[in-house]
């Protein structure tokens, strides 16, 4: 995997980070973020809806909502409609209030892994995400173009900060992805009892605090563990951690520091269905 990141002075790091899949099973996740369309102050909260002053003349679709300070820090919450003066979400965010920080990110969706692939999906490729009720959804491309299982446009399907997708390659291909770096942490959901392929949202690698095993080690509850596997196409179970008392420990039961770039996932399986929230990676 290599990187490259940039700073302005006024504007949110910028970058690439370009990795290598095999053929075979892949586990992948967005290293970095879209288009940041706004960043200001939230007026009124009124359940779903949200006053914010200045937006853009057109909010891009989809996006997001991401809250960067109060109670709420971390939250996310996809826009369905807006205005001149407010955003309408899929659903109120708990503990947002008047005077937080908030910006509209854009969403990633499985089109922009086609255009991390400079076109080169084989087709047959098929991308799986896992839903919080157990379930999953698989999508297959052709002509560089994304179909569910009855053939129906799916370019525009989301992928959340943090979600992991299960790509399916019918042949080798090397993924370029060009962004905005995330600087504020951001709350991944994970649900007891389901298939949860989670990444970083941080294409480095820091140790300690601010690694993504000690991230998802101070929301989880005893018991609960994070699988690593092979990144060469066959998806072989690597070695399972167990989480307690905010420590992961082998199967040996040494203490490990687990640190796992993105675009790299893993798979989370906690006791109890829970928001972790991934640090930034600035």
């Amino acid at each position: 995997m290599s990187s490259a990141f940039a700073q302005g002075v006024t504007t949110d790091p910028v970058g690439y980070v370009t990795t290598d899949l095999q053929a075979g099973t892949n586990l992948v996740t967005a290293p970095l973020l879209g288009d940041i369309q706004y960043n200001g102050l939230a007026g009124t909260v009124a359940g779903a809806v949200v006053d914010l002053s200045g937006l853009p003349a057109s909010v891009s679709t989809p996006s997001y909502v991401h809250v960067t300070s109060g109670t709420a820090a971390g939250a996310t919450a996809s826009i369905v409609s807006s205005d001149a003066t407010s955003v309408t979400l899929e659903g109120a965010i708990a503990g947002l209030a008047q005077g937080d920080v908030v910006r509209i990110v854009e969403h990633f969706q499985l089109s922009d892994l086609t255009v991390a692939s400079d076109s080169s999906l084989v087709d047959g490729s098929v991308a799986t995400i896992y839903n919080s009720d157990n379930t999953s959804d698989s999508y297959t491309t052709y002509s560089n173009l994304w179909y569910d299982a009855s053939f129906a446009a799916s370019d525009g399907v989301i992928v959340f900060p943090g979600e992991g997708v299960v790509m399916n390659l019918q042949g080798a291909t090397t993924l370029t992805f060009v962004g905005n770096v995330n600087t504020e942490p951001v709350d991944v959901a994970l649900t007891s009892g389901a298939v949860n392929v989670v990444g970083s949202v941080n294409p480095s690698t820091p140790s300690g605090v601010d690694s993504i095993g000690a991230a998802l080690a101070a929301s989880l509850a005893d018991g609960s563990t994070l699988t690593l596997y092979s990144e060469d196409g066959a998806l072989t179970t690597g070695t399972t951690y167990t989480c307690y008392s905010g420590i992961w420990y082998d199967p040996g039961f040494a203490v490990t520091d687990l640190s796992i770039a993105s675009p790299s996932a893993v798979v989370v399986s906690p006791q109890g269905s829970v928001a972790a929230t991934m640090p930034a990676a600035y």
